[in-house]
C-alpha cells in the first residue's frame, strides 16, 4: 500500500432479526446461511475497490442493519482481509443491536481489530422501545455495554431518538442517565424522523410522537443534560467523552474521502459521489462498476460550508475562501452577524458555529449565510 492520504471505508450490513417501526434504511430479515454469500463478496469489493484507488483506509464502519447479527466468525473473516489495508491507528466501528449480545464474542472482535462499538439502544424505557418497535430491553442493553467493557472495548457509543412516542421530558432524562451510568464514551441523540412507508408512518403511534416544538425543547434539554455530564457537544447529534469524538462519521462532515461497500452505501472518491442500489441481488451478481450509481460531482463550496456547518468547531470562512478563491469571507461573516445577538450563533475572528439554538435551524440560517 502507498503512502497515498488515506481514505474511509463503509461496509453496509443490511441484515436484521426484524425490522424496526422508524427504519428507513436499506435493511430486512435473512438467514444465517445468506452471511456467508454476502461476507464473500463484500471481501471481493473491498479488493476490488482498494487496487482502484490504492488507499489505505484510516477508518472502517461496519452499518446496518444490524452487522454484529453476522456473528464473530463472518466479521473476522472481513477484518482479515480488510486488515493489509487498515492503517495502524485505524478506528474500527460496528453497530449492534444490544439485545443480541449473545451473538458476539466480544473478545475475538476485539482480537480481530475492531475497536469501537456503537449500540442502538434509542431509549432506556421498555414501553418507549415497544412503541419503536425495538427487541431489547434495558437490562439488556447494560448487560451487552458490560460485556463489551469486559472484553477489553473502551470506546462505546450509545443511540438517543428525541420525540419517540410517549417520551417526556422525565424519561428522557432517565435515558440519558442510564446512559451515563454505562461509563459510555459516546452518545448519537437525534430527532425521530418518520419516513413515508415506515410502519410507524401508517401506525396510530404517528399521533404520539412530540410536534416539532417539543422535539425542539427535547433536544436542547438533551444538549445540556449530557454536557453535565461530561459528553461535549461536537456535532449536531453528536456528543463525546474525553475526545472520543466518532472519527469516521467526522470524516463525512470534513467533506474526507471515503469507499462504500454494499447494497445502499454511498462513496466519496476523486471528486465524484456514487452509491450502489437498494438491491442485494444486484449487489451480489453484478459487476461492481455497472452497480454504481452517480450521484453528483462532490467538494463544491456550498458542500463543504453546509458539513462545517454542522460541527461546533464550525466553518472558517478563510479556509473557505482559500480553498475557494470565488468566495468572499468578509461578505459571508457580515451575513452572520445579525444572527449572534439572538444566540443561534458566535463567530470568533474568521470562524462561524452554531450554537445548539442555531442547529435547530441550521438549514435556514446556512442558506441566509451562504446565499
Amino acid at each position: 500500500m502507498n503512502k497515498k492520504t488515506p481514505a474511509g471505508l463503509y461496509i453496509h450490513v443490511p441484515f436484521c432479526i426484524q425490522k424496526c417501526r422508524y427504519c428507513d434504511f436499506y435493511s430486512f430479515p435473512k438467514g444465517e446461511e445468506y452471511f456467508g454469500i454476502y461476507k464473500n463478496r463484500v471481501i471481493e469489493a473491498i479488493d476490488f475497490y482498494t487496487k482502484k484507488y490504492a488507499r489505505p483506509y484510516n477508518s472502517l464502519y461496519f452499518g446496518g442493519g444490524t452487522p454484529l447479527l453476522l456473528g464473530e466468525k463472518h466479521l473476522c473473516e472481513i477484518m482479515e482481509a480488510a486488515k493489509p489495508y487498515l492503517t495502524p491507528d485505524a478506528e474500527v466501528t460496528a453497530e449492534g443491536n444490544p439485545g443480541v449480545s449473545e451473538r458476539s464474542d466480544f473478545s475475538a472482535l476485539k482480537a480481530a481489530g475492531i475497536n469501537r462499538l456503537s449500540f442502538g439502544l434509542q431509549s432506556s424505557n421498555e414501553r418507549e422501545l415497544s412503541a419503536l418497535g425495538r427487541i431489547h430491553s434495558p437490562k439488556e442493553a447494560a448487560e451487552t455495554v458490560k460485556a463489551a467493557q469486559s472484553a477489553g472495548f473502551d470506546n462505546i457509543s450509545l443511540d438517543l431518538m428525541l420525540g419517540i412516542p410517549y417520551q417526556t421530558e422525565e424519561t428522557l432524562l432517565e435515558s440519558i442517565d442510564f446512559c451515563a451510568s454505562l461509563d459510555v464514551q459516546h452518545i448519537s441523540s437525534y430527532m425521530l424522523k418518520i419516513e413515508e412507508g415506515t410502519p410507524l408512518s401508517k401506525s396510530e403511534l404517528r399521533f404520539l410522537c412530540a410536534d416539532e416544538e417539543k422535539v425542539s425543547d427535547f433536544y436542547l434539554f438533551a444538549c445540556e443534560e449530557l454536557s453535565k455530564r461530561g459528553f461535549e457537544q461536537y456535532e449536531i447529534s453528536n456528543f463525546a467523552k474525553d475526545g472520543k469524538r466518532a472519527f469516521h462519521n467526522t470524516r463525512y462532515w470534513l467533506d474526507d474521502e471515503y469507499v462504500g461497500i454494499g447494497p445502499s452505501a454511498h462513496s466519496f472518491m476523486e471528486g465524484r459521489r456514487f452509491y450502489f442500489d437498494r438491491n442485494i441481488k444486484d449487489f451480489l451478481e453484478k459487476p461492481f462498476l455497472e452497480n454504481e450509481t452517480e450521484e453528483y460531482s462532490g467538494g463544491g463550496f456550498e458542500e463543504f460550508a453546509m458539513l462545517r456547518l454542522r460541527l461546533t468547531d464550525g466553518l472558517d470562512v478563510s479556509e473557505l475562501a482559500e480553498k475557494f478563491p470565488e468566495v468572499d469571507a468578509n461578505e459571508i461573516l457580515e451575513k452572520a452577524r445579525p444572527f449572534e445577538t439572538p444566540g443561534l450563533l458566535k463567530i470568533s475572528g474568521s470562524r462561524i458555529s452554531f450554537t445548539p439554538k442555531g442547529f435547530l435551524l441550521s438549514n435556514a440560517l446556512t442558506a441566509e449565510i451562504l446565499y
